[in-house]
Order: structure tokens, then C-alpha cells, then sequence
């Protein structure tokens, strides 16, 4: 709209493009005109009443001049009724008071503010309508006490920064925390800080929190028990058709188990998975393989008959009926890395164990840090036979359980 076309009649009248150069609600003027202005040319209520010169008037739905200016002192200025103030030489019109931010006295009213996000905080001795912590809409602005979290998609939010206690118990009794290797982590579910993606992983979405942050929690147990593995008397464990007794033949004792791991040994398996390009794209409904992989193999782990017991267990028990694993990640590149584990301060650190929160921290470890390159396979198989060489010569099975997408480059 830099150009346009009009006759010579219209270059002759009053209102031609040169005469309204000056005028910001003219086509050139708009882009021409400076800040001060006057009140005729103010396009809505709100850049008028902002103007200290000019007030709206609600009769005409125009701007006009402000009844402040019609004081030509300081004294009368602050004696007029009409909210005026001595300003520049001049007496003008007070500026609006700026806009309250999550003001609302209600809960339903507070809810539905968007820009910004408000919530409802129950933390105070009074409920009140807040602005929404860590609200940024990148992971630059997420700063302070805030956590750009980033999901397996590759999205990500900026939510309050979590387990940062230091103590066991402590850390223990917040629902969305493990404690590891020493340390307290953030646990599968608490990772994530969008309803879609925790529900979508099982977890529990808990929105009416009293310091206004929603939290993501293990899913709650209708049965009064989420594990199998949690009952342990027989009866009760042969009650639930989903459960089963493991037993080993001819001995006391056994454990609860889900029935479809009901005929597993004493089993250290490895899982050496494929890493490689391929599994970036899509397969089936799932937008994303490798996204689609990590959350089968969490949700596999926590059906598991695990051990219990952490990875580097000196002697770890013979006869149990229950599984330890590893996991190994293959792909890379030709003159590069092809196979990984998780490092030493990382879950499992690599090695074959029966915990579940340390898996599950493998697998989020794996989860960010996918290879994305070739199909090289062999060094895989080294790294799989290195962790099963740890394996004690007791009875127990080995196996290796391989998932790849389709040919190796090796």
C-alpha cells in the first residue's frame, strides 16, 4: 500500500495525498506521522484515553480534546474534578491506571485469562488469581527456578525446576522423583509438563495443585495395588487373573508376578536396539519410531519381573525367577562411535540390573541421545556380550533381544 492511484480531481481537493501526509489515518500519513497527534486521529478508546490531551466520549464514540486543557494553571489544574495533571506547561488528562494482571477474585474468572496465563493458587492464607510460574514460551526465557523439560517429539515447556532435595526421604515422598545413585531425579512421569504428555504415557495429570505448578505422577491403582509384584500372599496374588505365583519346583517360597511373565527363569537379558536414521521416521500411528520405541520399552519395564536388585550387585541371587536387564543402542557411522550405553552416573551405568527407576533412567538417557546415523550392528553384539559377560554362572538364562527397523549396513 505504498502506491496508488487516483485522478487529478482528487489531486486537486483538500483531502489529496500531500495534504494528509501528516495524517496518521491517511494511506501515506500512517507511515509518516509522528506520536503526537491529534485526538481526532487516535483509532480506538484505548490509544485515546492513553493520550493525555484527549478523552472519549462515549456519547459520539469519538476521541476529543480532554476538559483538562482548558486549565491554564497549575492551581486550577489540580482543583478540576476531571482527574487532570500539570504536565509539560500544560494541564492534561491522567493516564489510565495500567491494567491489572490476573486480577480476577474468582476461580472460573481467573481460569480464563490467557495472555498471560493466570492460575489459581491456593499456596497463600487466601486463594488467589496469579500469574502462571514459568510461563515462557522458549527454553532462552526459561531461567530462575524454572526447566525447559523436552519431550521424546522433540516439543518442550518451561515448567518450575523439580527434585532438587537433598535428602533420601525427602526426595522419596515427592511423586514426581527417584532417587539415584545418590542423587534425586526427576522420575518418567514427573519429565513431563503437558497434560497430552502425560496422560499419553500413562501417567496421572494433576491440575488443581496448591503452588500453581500441575504435576505429572504415577497413575493411580484402582485395585489398591499398581504391580503384581506388590502382593505377597499367594492367595491374594491367585485372586487377580492378571497375577501369577512363581514358584521354582519343589522349593517354599515364590513371588507375584503378572501372568504373562509367569513362565520367565532367572533371566539377565540384554536389549540392543537399533539407533539409526531410519527410526526418525514414521511408523503407523506413531509420528516418530524411535519416540514410539522408548515408550514401549518404559511401559515394558514396568511390567517386568525385575529383581529388584541395582545394577553392579557383587553376587546377585541364584534362583529367583526374576529378570535383570541392559540396554545397548547400535547405529552410528563408519569411522565413528556405533554402539553406546549409558555412562557410569547414568541409571544402570551400562550394566545388567533388576531396578526399575534405574532402566527407566536409561531409557531417558537413550532417549536423548539417539545416534540418527547408519545401521552398524557388530559392535553392538561386542557390547552386548561384554555386558552378558558379567552375567553369573549359576543356572540363570542369557539371552540378547535385538529390534531393528530393517537391513544393517555391516
Amino acid at each position: 500500500d505504498h502506491f496508488i492511484n487516483i485522478d487529478m480531481d482528487h489531486m486537486a481537493s483538500e483531502d489529496n495525498p500531500l495534504s494528509t501526509i501528516c495524517d496518521p489515518t491517511a494511506p501515506f500519513g500512517k507511515y509518516i506521522a509522528g506520536p503526537d497527534a491529534p485526538c481526532f486521529a487516535h483509532p480506538n478508546r484505548t490509544s485515546c484515553v492513553a493520550d493525555g490531551k484527549c478523552a472519549y466520549a462515549d456519547e459520539s464514540l469519538t476521541c476529543v480534546g480532554n476538559p483538562c486543557l482548558l486549565n491554564c494553571n497549575q492551581t486550577t489544574c489540580a482543583n478540576d474534578a476531571n482527574d487532570c495533571e500539570w504536565k509539560w506547561g500544560s494541564c492534561i488528562g491522567k493516564p489510565p491506571p495500567p491494567p491489572q494482571v490476573c486480577s480476577d477474585a474468582t476461580q472460573a474468572g481467573c481460569l480464563l485469562n490467557e495472555d498471560p496465563a493466570c492460575c489459581w493458587s491456593t499456596a497463600g492464607t487466601e486463594a488467589a488469581c496469579i500469574v502462571k510460574p514459568c510461563s515462557a514460551d522458549a527454553a532462552a526465557a526459561c531461567t530462575g527456578d524454572c526447566t525447559w523439560f523436552t519431550e521424546d517429539d522433540g516439543s518442550g515447556a518451561c515448567a518450575p525446576s523439580k527434585c532438587g532435595h537433598t535428602a533420601e526421604p525427602q526426595c522419596k515422598g515427592d511423586a514426581e522423583c527417584v532417587w539415584l545413585n545418590g542423587a534425586c531425579e526427576v522420575s518418567a512421569c514427573g519429565k513431563h509438563v503437558t497434560e497430552y504428555h502425560c496422560v499419553s504415557n500413562e501417567c496421572n495429570w494433576e491440575i488443581d495443585t496448591v503452588d500453581c505448578s500441575p504435576r505429572c505422577t504415577p497413575p493411580q491403582c484402582p485395585k489398591g495395588y499398581c504391580d503384581c509384584s506388590e502382593l505377597t500372599d499367594m492367595c491374594e496374588c491367585g485372586a487377580d487373573p492378571e497375577c501369577y505365583w512363581a514358584h521354582t519346583p519343589g522349593q517354599a517360597g515364590g513371588a507375584c508376578v503378572e501372568a504373562g511373565f509367569g513362565a520367565c527363569p532367572t533371566l539377565d537379558l540384554v536389549v540392543l536396539f537399533d539407533g539409526s536414521g531410519s527410526m526418525m521416521k514414521q511408523f503407523g500411528r506413531h509420528p516418530q519410531g524411535y519416540a514410539a520405541l522408548m515408550a514401549t520399552l518404559r511401559e515394558w519395564v514396568g511390567h517386568l519381573p525385575l529383581s529388584g536388585e541395582a545394577a553392579g550387585v557383587a553376587t546377585p541371587a541364584a534362583d529367583t525367577q526374576k529378570v535383570r536387564v541392559a540396554f545397548v543402542q547400535y547405529g552410528g557411522t563408519y569411522l565413528g562411535v556405533k554402539a553406546k550405553v549409558t555412562p557410569p552416573t547414568v541409571g544402570t551405568g551400562g550394566r545388567l540390573s533388576g531396578n526399575k527407576d534405574e532402566l527407566l533412567a536409561d531409557l531417558d538417557w537413550h532417549a536423548g541421545n539417539h545416534f540418527a546415523q547408519q545401521t552398524f550392528i557388530q559392535d553392538g553384539l561386542t557390547m552386548a556380550a561384554d555386558v552378558l559377560a558379567t552375567s553369573p554362572v549359576d543356572g540363570r538364562r542369557r539371552a540378547v533381544y535385538i529390534i531393528s527397523d530393517g537391513k544393517l549396513d555391516d
